[in-house]
């Protein structure tokens, strides 16, 4: 078998424009059949050699590794590199081994042929040993196409991506950073300042994650008294388990909150991780079923639109793959027959957050300490486990349990849809306590949840309530009262809790939007209640925006804190792009007003350099006040700067943050990261400075072609795109998008194949011939690079080094042409004319 090399797109834009102008010449059996006259060739090469006989036929090409998109029943699972043998016919196939079968559908079990087949052998004549299975490469348009039989592929739910080709990563050490302060200058004389470092430091080992989180803190105040001290926030260790689809943690994190409220420990946990899931069974969405009476098409319909379409057999369906929709909001399917006989039905839908699709077991188990940060509690020992099932038909079941020395609670609840009227949760939790001074609580908690809304009137509403009967704590309470002070808020036992959030579209927004929320917390002990209403409008007309908002916050021991604020901001892209003006009125109790106009926006190509400046005057003695500040984000870094001043005080501050990642390759700075395991992609492409990265605000590659790509979503097949546009003269790359499936805090490289050097157009001659027409030609020492020879002996290469050979295969022929280049200023692309020997 030939060697394997990779042919790029251009290495055949001589051959696919001869064979087009063929066509146009109306050289009819020639575009029949994809054949043509040989002879035809020799009108421009008289007495030359022509040699296309690899390319005589309906998918003859050159044997080796094509980059090429993968589409398995028109559905395209990637690009990449991919290996193609010549067949009998000349025609080529695609080279996998059974594992690379796996990964695009197929059930190699179900194969007599492959059950015995090593799973990284490669299967040659894959037609042959698996009947029904077709693959067809679309040369022109670098495709290879291949047809699964249903009853050979894998079933795997819409966006599902096989675990298989999730990516733990390289070996890694990561530190994010983030640094801040501030020097505040008094009028009447004196300054202090404050300084603020945290620090998220980790590591990286196959699929385990290792990550701290520590802070610093120092302040000077007005008397020059200063104060420095370093903690430790917490600490774990991590992993995923896919094969039950959850995570596994040991160190100092927090429990889960869908039963019980969360708190800090010190343990290990598993716990079910949703972002192992496709987002078509993410969330909580209906089973729709119905009956088809022919082969039918199906489409689901929600507030207007399409969100999911299919086709199904003759006979009772179900479709459980629907992506999240809002938290309500009818269906409208619609059941097309093969005779274009239409059926419509109506589905209500509607979901509160803890509700599950059907089928869907949702799990934490807990052991360990808890964490007490205040009050002086204790840190007993726990166990706490939930369960949260999709039982179907739209009902969810709940329940858990903690245990502890002097703690016990259960909880047991469920959650259904109610059909027109939305859907609704009940759940009752027990507790017993046993406080500090040996007093003994005991109590019980009923909560209510609801959640509708009414697409036709663009209406949200989501109701919760807890009301307490006894003397009932949550567990983190308990632990933390070292007496029973029934004076004392925190001491007093919780009597009930509202909350209240309902969003209004007006007119199809064209009018604008209202928004209400309300929180109330009441306490059996206290006569002060904790309460925070708001209430806001909001609207654009002619491109202005219009905000008016409410508000009334109070907490115990504290007046009633009663805000009216007042927004207008308006675009100026007529005088300066991306930027707004802004007119600002805050009106707080007791008459205390302030207004403040000011600009903002982006600057810069990127729009990674933002500004705002404003002035503001507030009444009731507050003076005249201003602020100016900017924000850079760049690839290393984002750096942040500000200056402040009121009638009393002058301020400057100032932030710096950034991550810093070491990888097998090197070390490479980077923006901030998004959390502690999110999943980053580092960029190589060797020797392409300065590339930008698509979709990625103020991210170009370093010195050294290297990058760190924020954002990916972990067990998802993310892209990541360099900018063509951006790459200098002298770099060519193969390809300039990749596709990667990072699994949680996964460091994954993306590689880009990048030839750094010279690009030239040469013309050789044989013998005084124009060489081969069709032949194959590549740069000695860089045999991978091949390219295919154009009319008049033309030749394209790039990614050239200063000299060398070009080297020349044809079928019952080689010869070797030398280049060189000039050390005087070299064009984008040479041309020269060389003598093949």
């Amino acid at each position: 078998m030939k060697k394997n090399h990779v042919v790029t797109p251009r290495s055949y834009f001589a051959l696919r424009s001869w064979l087009l102008v063929s066509c146009a010449l109306g050289i009819a059996e020639a575009c029949a059949d994809d054949r043509f006259n040989v002879q035809a060739l020799e009108i421009e090469h008289p007495g030359g050699p022509v040699d296309v006989s690899q390319f005589s036929r309906a998918g003859g090409q050159t044997p080796g590794v094509y980059r090429v998109d993968v589409l398995v029943n028109n559905v395209l699972k990637g690009r990449q590199d991919v290996t193609f043998i010549a067949m009998k016919d000349k025609t080529l196939s695609p080279l996998f081994t059974p594992a690379e079968w796996q990964t695009l559908g197929l059930r190699t079990g179900s194969i007599p042929a492959l059950r015995d087949w090593p799973a990284q052998k490669p299967v040659g004549d894959f037609a042959t040993l698996m009947p029904g299975v077709v693959g067809h490469f679309d040369f022109s348009h670098q495709k290879l196409l291949i047809t699964i039989p249903q009853e050979l592929l894998d079933t795997l739910a819409r966006g599902a991506v096989s675990p298989e080709l999730w990516d733990e990563g390289a070996p890694a050490l990561l530190l994010n950073y983030n640094l801040s302060g501030a020097r505040t200058w008094q009028n009447a004389g004196g300054s202090d300042q404050n300084q603020f470092l945290s620090l998220r430091s980790g590591a990286n080992w196959g699929g385990w994650r290792l990550r701290n989180y520590s802070t610093w803190r120092y302040s000077r105040n007005i008397d020059g008294q200063s104060q420095q001290d370093w903690d430790s926030a917490y600490s774990f260790l991590q992993r995923d388990v896919p094969v039950i689809k959850g995570q596994f943690i040991a160190g100092e994190s927090t429990t889960p909150a869908d039963i019980f409220d969360s708190f800090t420990f010190r343990g290990v946990q598993v716990f079910s991780d949703d972002n192992m899931l496709p987002d078509s069974l993410r969330g909580y969405a209906p089973v729709i079923r119905g009956i088809a009476r022919s082969n039918a098409q199906v489409t689901i319909k929600q507030s207007g639109i399409v969100i999911y379409q299919t086709y199904v057999p003759p006979g009772a369906f179900s479709i459980n793959d629907l992506y999240p929709t809002s938290a309500s909001g009818d269906l409208d399917i619609t059941v097309r027959e093969s005779n274009g006989e239409e059926r419509h039905f109506i589905q209500a839908f509607s979901a509160i957050p803890i509700m599950q699709r059907e089928g869907r077991l949702k799990y934490a188990l807990t052991l360990g300490k808890y964490r007490a940060y205040q009050y002086g509690g204790d840190e007993p020992g726990f166990v706490q486990g939930s369960l949260i099932y999709g039982l179907g038909y739209g009902v969810t079941l709940f329940g858990g349990s903690q245990v502890a020395e002097n703690y016990h609670a259960a909880n047991a609840g469920m959650g259904s849809m109610i059909g027109d009227l939305g859907s609704v949760s009940l759940d009752t939790t027990f507790a017993d306590s046993e406080l500090t001074g040996n007093h003994t609580a005991r109590g019980q908690a009923f909560r209510l949840q609801y959640a509708k809304s009414v697409a036709a009137t663009g209406s949200t509403l989501s109701l919760a309530g807890i009301r307490y009967r006894g003397d009932f704590y949550h567990f983190g309470e308990a632990g933390n009262r070292p007496q029973d002070d029934s004076n004392n808020l925190y001491y007093g036992a919780p009597h009930e809790q509202y909350r209240l959030n309902l969003t209004q579209s007006l007119n199809g927004g064209m009018w604008g939007s209202l928004s209400l929320s309300y929180y109330q917390q009441k306490y059996r002990q206290s006569q002060f209640n904790q309460r925070s209403l708001g209430l806001s409008y909001n609207v654009n007309i002619a491109s202005i925006d219009y905000a008016l908002s409410v508000t009334d916050n109070r907490s115990y021991g504290m007046e009633s804190d009663k805000q009216i604020a007042f927004n207008v901001s308006i675009p100026l892209g007529r005088w300066l792009p991306n930027a707004r003006a802004t007119f600002n009125v805050n009106s707080a109790d007791h008459g205390r007003t302030l207004y403040q106009a000011g600009v903002n926006g982006m600057l810069l190509e990127d729009n990674n350099l933002s500004y705002a400046v404003s002035e503001g005057y507030g009444t009731d003695g507050q003076g005249n006040s201003g602020s100016a500040s900017l924000n850079y984000l760049g690839s290393a870094a984002q750096l942040s700067g500000g200056y402040n001043y009121n009638q009393d005080t002058q301020q400057l501050n100032y932030g710096w943050q950034g991550a810093i990642v070491a990888h097998p390759f090197g070390v490479t700075f980077s923006q901030p990261l998004v959390s502690d395991v999110s999943a980053i992609a580092i960029v190589r492409a060797p020797g392409a400075a300065g590339v930008k990265l698509q979709n990625n605000t103020g991210v170009y590659t370093d010195w050294r072609g290297y990058a760190v790509v924020n954002y990916l979503s972990p067990y998802k097949r993310t892209r990541v795109a360099l900018d063509t546009t951006s790459l200098d003269e002298n770099i060519d790359i193969d390809d300039n998008v990749l596709s990667v499936v990072p699994t949680s805090g996964a460091v994954v490289m993306a590689s880009f194949t990048t030839r750094a050097g010279n690009r030239l157009l040469l013309t050789l001659t044989y013998n005084g011939q124009p060489v081969p027409f069709g032949a194959e030609a590549f740069a000695v020492g860089d045999e991978r690079n091949r390219v295919i020879v154009g009319e008049k002996g033309q030749v394209y290469l790039s990614g050239l080094p200063e000299q060398g050979r070009i080297r020349v295969i044809w079928r019952g022929g080689q010869c070797d042409a030398p280049f060189a280049f000039s050390g005087a200023e070299k064009a984008a692309v040479s041309q020269a004319s060389s003598v093949c020997r």
